[in-house]
């Protein structure tokens, strides 16, 4: 409450003193990335993952590249489609999108196709990261917002073909690896095309037992541009990229997949210098389809009951953004965008053998249960964000946004109708969110940033609409609530960074208050659907709580010294409490600790990596979470470019063969006598690859 009321006054105070027209900054525009990169604020809020400083670390999923961040961990229900946490924030609670805008929704209910799982690392440049609800230009943003930025065409004057073929092997689970990428490039126009191929092998982990961990995945991505204007200063992009998967182990879940199928398309146009006011127009329309097969062929279960899930998710949308400068004092941003998505599927079951009697029936019995009731979820918003430099030494950045979010239902089960009355319509969600910071910089190398913002994030499909389904980490069945109301987060960040000629050190201290915080509670009047004889006897319901908190930080060091040399130690820490039923929060990352040193010349990039992780005690009893124990795992790499076209890059990951567990990742499901068991991660594997460029 006390936040609450800071950042009521706090917000209207900053309004008010938002009249004075204030010196405007020059911009460099690019076109898939989310901010507009200024003198003053390339770094301030955002950060960034490069494709380069995780490149020695052998990423072959993008939610890999999300473990060794300060503040991070991974949901892992296999070795393919890991995804992000935030501090706590997970799922729809990040607003995850490609390129600036471009948004791709799961298909599964289990969700086996989250939105990184549609892109290959290979592609990848960089990911932005705004922690927190500061960005109101690109969707609604409760914890905070990712952004993958593939890789951008080089700026020729000439005609000119670059490329490269490269791939790889890694022991541990006789995983094999190729990519290739070709681009045609002049200074009007220019052609991508980029492709991969991965068969990734059951793995060992470090005490020798075998995880169910396989899976096969193809993809490739188009690019189209031209470049146009009196200097080339506009352009407009076609992207197409498509990715193929099959054979998935997904043994935290009750099902694999037999299938993951993606289309995503995007169409871009920027230009520049439209006018002495306009001085930046963006626009962006988006597709993607997702469709996805699961099934429990190779499941104990399969003899008693063959279930087969064939479920599709489409979504579209675009956004219209303008930079303005109305006078030289200042530059506003000013658009809207929309997003729409539909899910349908349903699961098809053979009933064969009785699971609570152990009867054999006389004709097996085909059932259908509805998975997503052909739901619909649609979100129409509009923003604006305003940059005022209010001395030299002073910056203050404020930005608003309103989302109109509706829903449909078009092919309700029986069950879930009758459960609420008929009742199952959704009233519409109007969202207002709102943001501010201020950043002193008092030197080149040294900044403070205090930020404040209220972000707001509506129910999603699964929240709303699931029906008797297993999608938590534990054995219960879920049923969504039509009449959840959105969350909100309140939320303050201190940021300091110091950057001195061979150090640099940060820190951001961060406070969060949520209101209607989501999340799923047993409900002793909900029996359990399906198989009702086996415990657990009862339902989980999605449900709001009134009062959560989340608080921390994430610091770090870094050591550039004797020219070659690095060394780097950061960490990340969030206690999250629900205060409504006097419990920890689900699924919140332990204390994490990272450390590095590094030698990088011309021709050799090496480094020695640990990452240590703390035992997680403050698990959530309603969400049946179980403690983790500590670990350290140890990783060494190494590059060598022996001729300009050529390079050859090795790492030893996990040196000392540590039996380890992260805490988010998921137990076995439905894999007979080992249900329940952890699913440890790789032990020692020793990896290769090369690489040739032309």
């Amino acid at each position: 409450m006390i936040l609450k009321t800071i950042f009521k006054y706090g917000a209207v105070l900053l309004v008010l003193f938002a009249g004075n027209k204030l010196r405007a900054q020059n911009d460099t525009i690019y076109l898939e990335e989310i901010l507009v990169t200024e003198k003053r604020t390339d770094k301030l809020l955002k950060t960034n993952i490069s494709a380069e400083s995780v490149k020695l670390q052998n990423v072959h999923d993008v939610g890999e590249m999300f473990k060794t961040q300060p503040g991070f961990g991974v949901i892992k229900r296999g070795n393919y489609a890991m995804e992000p946490v935030l501090r706590g924030f997970k799922y729809e609670q990040l607003n995850v999108q490609i390129d600036g805008g471009t948004k791709t929704s799961n298909a599964c209910p289990n969700r086996m196709d989250p939105a990184v799982s549609q892109i290959s690392p290979e592609e990848i440049e960089k990911v932005e990261l705004i922690k927190g609800p500061y960005q109101v230009r690109f969707g609604p943003s409760l914890g905070g917002l990712v952004n993958v930025v593939t890789k951008s065409v080089e700026k020729v004057d000439a005609f000119k073909v670059k490329g490269d073929i490269a791939g790889g092997y890694m022991t541990n689970g006789g995983n094999y690896y190729g990519q290739a990428k070709i681009q045609l490039l002049s200074r009007g126009f220019d052609a991508s095309l980029h492709g991969d191929y991965k068969n990734f092998g059951d793995y060992k982990s470090g005490d020798g037992t075998v995880i169910p961990s396989s899976y096969t995945r193809t993809g490739y991505s188009v690019k189209l541009g031209n470049n146009h204007g009196k200097s080339k200063q506009n352009r407009i992009q076609l992207t197409w990229r498509q990715g193929f998967a099959k054979d998935v182990d997904h043994a935290g879940l009750p099902m694999d997949a037999d299938k993951d199928n993606s289309t995503l398309a995007y169409l871009d146009y920027m230009a520049q210098d439209i006018s002495n006011v306009i001085f930046q127009l963006k626009a962006k329309v988006f597709g993607s389809y997702a469709d996805h097969e699961m099934s429990t062929r190779n499941r104990p279960s399969w003899t008693l009951t063959e279930a087969v899930t064939p479920v599709t998710s489409k979504s579209f949308g675009g956004r219209l953004e303008f930079g303005l400068k109305p006078g030289e004092k200042f530059v506003q941003f000013t658009g809207l965008d929309y997003n729409y998505t539909n899910k349908e599927g349903q699961r098809n079951r053979l009933v064969k053998i009785n699971g609570c009697t152990g009867d054999t029936l006389p004709k097996p019995k085909q059932l259908v249960d509805k998975v997503w009731q052909d739901s619909k979820m649609s979100d129409l918003g509009v923003f604006f964000e305003n940059k005022y430099q209010l001395s030299s030494r002073l910056l203050w950045v404020i930005g608003g946004r309103f989302d109109f979010v509706s829903y449909a239902i078009d092919d309700p089960a029986a069950d879930f109708s009758e459960l609420y009355n008929g009742n199952i319509q959704p009233d519409n969600d109007y969202n207002l969110s709102v943001n501010t910071s201020l950043t002193w910089q008092f030197d080149p190398g040294f900044y403070v940033q205090w930020a404040l913002g209220r972000g707001v994030r509506s129910a999603d499909l699964t929240e709303k609409f699931i029906n008797h389904l297993s999608v938590g980490l534990d054995a219960y069945e879920y049923v969504g609530d039509p009449h959840l109301k959105p969350e909100v987060n309140y939320q303050t960040d201190i940021i300091v960074s110091k950057k001195w000629e061979v150090v640099h050190v940060y820190a951001d201290v961060f406070y969060s208050y949520l209101n209607n915080y989501i999340t799923a509670f047993v409900d002793t009047t909900l029996q359990k659907k399906f198989m009702p004889c086996k415990p657990p006897p009862h339902a989980k319901r999605f449900a709001n709580i009134d009062q959560a908190t989340m608080m921390g930080l994430e610091a770090g060091i870094g050591f550039y010294f004797a020219r070659y040399f690095r060394a780097t130690l950061d960490g990340g820490y969030t206690y999250a409490q629900n205060i409504s039923w006097d419990e920890p929060l689900p699924e919140i990352p332990p204390f994490t600790i990272n450390a590095a040193f590094g030698y990088k010349s011309g021709k050799v990039d090496t480094e020695v990596r640990a990452r240590y992780a703390a035992e997680q005690k403050r698990v959530s009893e309603s969400f049946a979470e179980t403690t983790t124990p500590s670990f350290i795992v140890v990783d060494m790499a190494a590059s060598y470019a022996p001729l300009d076209f050529m390079e050859i890059n090795g790492s030893i990951t996990n040196l000392f063969n540590t039996n380890y567990v992260e805490h988010l990742s998921r137990a076995y499901k439905n894999m007979g006598p080992n249900t329940g068991s952890l699913y440890y991660e790789p032990g020692f594997s020793f990896n290769i690859g090369v690489r040739f460029k032309f």
